[in-house]
């Protein structure tokens, strides 16, 4: 055996294990690119299904703070209605009485509304306002106005008709 043979075989061998290293090292790379590509895939899904149970939870929520207030709104009318059994009165005069209110009070309250809204519009509440203060409290007045009397009316509507439920 030569020296040369030698270090033929040893610089082969060198070169030999620094492609196998660089092959090695290259096929890790590829690999290691398709396992962040796998994890980015793996954290883009549970990223999606945190957001479809987060939409869940808020509309599950809605849904229940809906069904709450429904509830509340029935069992307000079930109390009005209770209230309205107790203020029964054993004279009929009295009941008829009170069974007016509610009529007559109704179309005074539009009647109310329509000539101020008119009385506004045509100029004529000019003279009882100061200039400073007439539009916001003209706006805070029709407005109130407006509200209580269609308050009234569907009040007075909506309790015609009494629920069939059994009052407790």
């Amino acid at each position: 055996m030569e020296f040369a043979d030698i270090g033929i075989s040893a610089i082969s061998g060198g070169l030999l294990g620094t492609l196998g290293t660089a092959l090695g090292r290259l096929t890790g790379f590829f690999e290691r690119r398709d396992e962040n590509a796998q994890e980015r895939e793996r954290w883009a899904h549970e990223l999606q299904l945190e957001e479809r149970h987060a939409r869940t939870n808020a509309q599950a929520a809605d849904a229940t703070a809906s069904a709450d207030l429904q509830a509340a709104r029935f069992e307000g009318l079930a109390e009005s209605l209770k209230g309205d059994i107790g203020l029964e009165s054993g004279y009929r005069w009295v009941a008829a009485i009170r069974a007016l209110v509610r009529p007559v009070l109704t179309p005074f309250l539009w009647i109310l509304y329509l000539v101020v809204f008119f009385s506004v519009m045509s100029g004529a509440a000019d003279r009882f306002l100061d200039a400073g203060m007439e539009s916001e409290f003209l706006e805070y007045f029709i407005s109130n106005i407006a509200f209580t009397a269609s308050a009234a009316t569907l009040w007075w509507f909506g309790d015609r008709a009494r629920p069939n439920w059994p009052m407790r």
